[in-house]
């Protein structure tokens, strides 16, 4: 069959990413048997013509599209995804009768809910290597769609989701610069991503990823495997820089380090970074070998340094790990970006004070390297199917008629939004290495950021220099106009039209 695949995702920003599942998807797709084009989206204009050109040259039997993300997860800037995608299928339906098939981590974290607004014909949850090569096969020969694992669709006038299974990873490949031209990205400051397992064995109570996404333990590549995947990216496309794209690198810790000791082994030297570091085990050992395998940054997420609130976000370590990861960093060179997310469960003022003094002691450089950034995000968003949502539900966060895609957030009672803003702007004016959720409306200016890493030869990724930026905004005091006015209002009045039915602190000097 000819299978046309399509990369939905539009965000041209510092955040861009190149579609790594949608690669996967292709590899297996065309080792089938299928004819496979790839249809990546992302910095094109004139998507119409584009598309139009596209499906009449080609004639698909079959599309799919991946849906990267649903939204973007930050609440005082909230933007949806999906009408976007929604007009791009309609602009397809215009084209071509061929079946629409929707798949990606997006569609995995709420298929019925992305299916309901989405006028596709099916969809692929999961390991979508397994299951839409399955439904390529059904679709022709008449066979059982219904029964398929992972596989959904409307099924007399019901939605229908066969239960993905996750087995063994199947021994495949992404050949990511076969199907994507990678020129933009690394224009972008993106880099050549590696995937070295699925699935994810901790319970952090927001995080949709053990759910329909990945699954709910480890499903491990071998060292070799990985490496040579490298090594070949590395001679084939001339690319030396990587990203590895695992939820978290270096859990099961034993296996990261086979992978960094076999990276070591290897004649040739490249640059890597990754996502998901967990400070648990982040000793100068592990951090010594991360840095002769190649890698110069990294990103973790610890959200939160306070005891309380790493025990309540269930996050699998503790805040001396926190602690003891950031001392092991600051004896070293990287540079590092951390993410932390104000407003959870038992979160109040005393609490986000505790992670602002952490930032101050441990973060705020005086002399460098390390460069570090905090990035804060104050609201947490619930999602169907985790621990907060259920928690959000029983204090009244989100109500019974509640939209089947409305962005619901869920803020502790506990916290004085007025307060926690004041102290989070505070940090903001006093230390170049935090940065607020809010300063993502300004995220398409990183294009010009990118442009100057190009000049500069900057090495990738290009986060780390926002602190460059932030060093000089401060003293300047130009951090002030860059916020948004009345923060704390405008989080209260987003927890209203959502249907919160408890209690609101109310603005500073109202009774």
């Amino acid at each position: 069959m000819r299978v046309l695949l399509i990369n939905s995702n539009l965000k041209d920003d510092i955040l861009a990413a190149p579609p790594i599942g949608l690669c996967y998807v292709a590899s297996a797709t065309e080792a089938a048997g299928h004819q496979v084009r790839v249809l990546d989206l992302c910095f094109k204009p004139h998507l119409k013509r584009l598309l139009a050109r596209e499906i009449a040259g080609f004639s698909p039997e079959v599309i799919g599209i991946s849906l990267r993300n649903i939204d973007n997860c930050n609440m005082l800037y909230p933007v949806s995804y999906l009408p976007e995608v929604q007009q791009l299928i309609r602009l397809i339906r215009e084209l071509s009768n061929a079946p629409l098939v929707l798949g990606g981590s997006g569609v995995s974290v709420m298929p019925e809910e992305v299916f309901s607004y989405l006028p596709a014909d099916y969809l692929v949850v999961s390991d979508g290597e397994e299951s839409f090569v399955s439904l390529l096969t059904a679709l022709p020969n008449g066979d059982s769609i219904r029964d398929i694992p992972g596989v959904g669709m409307n099924y007399q006038g019901k939605f229908h989701l066969t239960p993905p299974r996750f087995g063994p990873l199947p021994v495949m490949r992404p050949d990511l610069a076969k199907w994507v031209d990678l020129t933009p990205y690394r224009q972008m400051g993106s880099s050549y991503l590696i995937q070295t397992k699925r699935g994810c064995s901790h319970r952090c109570i927001y995080c949709t990823y053990s759910q329909l996404v990945e699954g709910r333990r480890f499903r491990l590549r071998t060292p070799l495997e990985v490496v040579d995947e490298l090594e070949e990216a590395y001679y084939r496309y001339q690319t030396n820089t990587f990203e590895f794209v695992d939820s978290i690198f270096n859990d099961p810790l034993d296996h990261c380090l086979e992978i960094l000791e076999e990276i070591v082994r290897r004649p040739w030297h490249a640059g890597f970074s990754t996502m998901g570091i967990n400070p648990k085990n982040l000793t100068d050992q592990f951090l010594d070998l991360m840095w002769r395998a190649g890698f110069r940054s990294f990103m973790t997420t610890p959200e939160s340094a306070s005891a309380r609130m790493i025990r309540n976000y269930q996050k699998g370590f503790t805040v001396d790990d926190v602690i003891l990861a950031a001392e092991a960093i600051n004896r070293s060179s990287f540079k590092v970006l951390w993410y932390f997310l104000v407003g959870g469960p038992g979160e109040d003022n005393q609490t986000l004070q505790e992670t602002l003094n952490f930032v101050a002691k441990y973060l705020h450089r005086q002399s460098h390297p390390p460069y570090h950034l905090a990035h804060f995000f104050l609201g947490v968003r619930a999602y169907p199917r985790t621990r907060l949502w259920d928690i959000a539900r029983k204090q009244g966060f989100i109500p019974d008629n509640h939209g089947a895609l409305q962005q619901l957030w869920y803020l502790s009672p506990g916290l004085d939004l007025d307060v926690a803003v004041r102290q989070l702007n505070e940090a903001a004016s006093r230390y170049p290495e935090v940065i607020l959720g809010s300063a993502e409306r300004f995220f398409p200016l990183s294009k010009y950021l990118a442009l100057l890493g190009n000049l500069l030869r900057w090495p990738p990724p290009y986060f780390h220099e926002i602190w460059r930026f932030n060093k000089w905004l401060v003293p300047l005091r130009l951090w002030a106009r860059f916020r948004f006015r009345n923060e704390a209002d405008r989080l209260r009045l987003r927890l209203t039209q959502q249907g919160y039915r408890g209690s609101l602190p109310k603005p500073a000097g109202q009774g």
